[in-house]
């Protein structure tokens, strides 16, 4: 296993011998985009879902897409190979590229491509999956653009630190009275047999893995699902509650800022979710 690998611009190279040149608007305003791909086995999980995200996030900014699909999915299997990953993800960044220091759109800038594999044991969840996680609450800062992956995420890094300092798994974003989502992940319901969640919008990150309970894993279960707003009242009265995400899969949350949900306990939803969520990985992602 090699950890010393990263792709730039379609060339796999040595991480000390990989330069970003100093110009790139990336390094400067933050102008730019990323997605994370989960990888199990040795293979990518939601490839076509998670690109579809990179490409409305490039769309959004204006940013010229270089790439296509097929290039990107070609430079995925390439990377994992290189390295030998079995788990863990790639994050993919695209940024502008290099250009003379001014706010407005260079006239001319070719597009910078970086991918970075990023080795996880995920047998360290394990536990937090088990026995539940703590959220601390934190108003929502960030951009009215959400759903599209900018590299400004100077609000989460700060809200996820405050968490790390407390104790906590995770920060929970509250904007207006209502919970949007996590630094990092998507917040879930367990409440009268039905599925709770906020609603798709501006406010929150387009998540790959709340698309696959949604859209799959709900329905199997025979679980509504409704896309709502909802404060932090109304979460502490639930049966149950879970953050979801590619980094975290999924995993119950038990206790938010010094409130114990279900009396601090894991419910018998959430874990029902995350075998048919890992069940569903594995036959997308079968072990060799």
């Amino acid at each position: 296993m090699n950890t010393d690998l990263i792709l730039i611009n379609g060339d796999i190279v040595d991480r000390k011998e990989g330069l970003i040149e100093y110009c790139d608007r990336g390094h400067q305003f933050g102008d730019g985009v990323f997605e994370i791909v989960p990888v199990y086995n040795g293979k990518v999980f939601g490839m076509i879902p998670h690109m579809e995200n990179l490409f409305t996030s490039v769309t959004r900014l204006k940013i010229p897409a270089v790439y296509m699909v097929e290039e990107l999915v070609e430079f995925h299997e390439a990377l994992i190979k290189a390295t030998g990953m079995e788990n863990g993800e790639i994050y993919t960044q695209v940024t502008r590229g290099s250009a003379l220091f001014g706010l407005a759109f260079p006239e001319m800038s070719v597009p910078q491509l970086v991918m970075q594999p990023v080795f996880t044991d995920r047998s360290q969840l394990a536990e937090a999956q088990q026995k539940g996680v703590k959220l601390i609450t934190e108003k929502d800062l960030r951009w009215q653009h959400c759903d599209v992956n900018t590299l400004n995420r100077l609000p989460e890094v700060m809200a996820r630190q405050k968490a790390a300092i407390s104790g906590a798994f995770d920060a929970l974003f509250v904007r207006d009275g209502k919970i949007t989502e996590t630094t990092e992940s998507s917040f879930m319901l367990v409440k009268d047999e039905v599925l709770w969640t906020a609603p798709e919008n501006e406010n929150i990150h387009k998540n790959i893995t709340r698309k696959v309970i949604k859209e799959r894993l709900a329905l199997d279960l025979g679980m509504p699902v409704v896309e709502k707003n909802f404060d932090v009242d109304f979460a502490l009265k639930a049966e149950e509650a879970f953050i979801c995400g590619p980094r975290c899969e999924i995993v119950p949350v038990v206790k938010i800022d010094r409130k114990l949900l279900n009396g601090g306990e894991v419910g018998k939803v959430v874990p029902q979710l995350l075998e048919a969520y890992k069940n569903f990985v594995a036959k997308e992602c079968p072990a060799r």
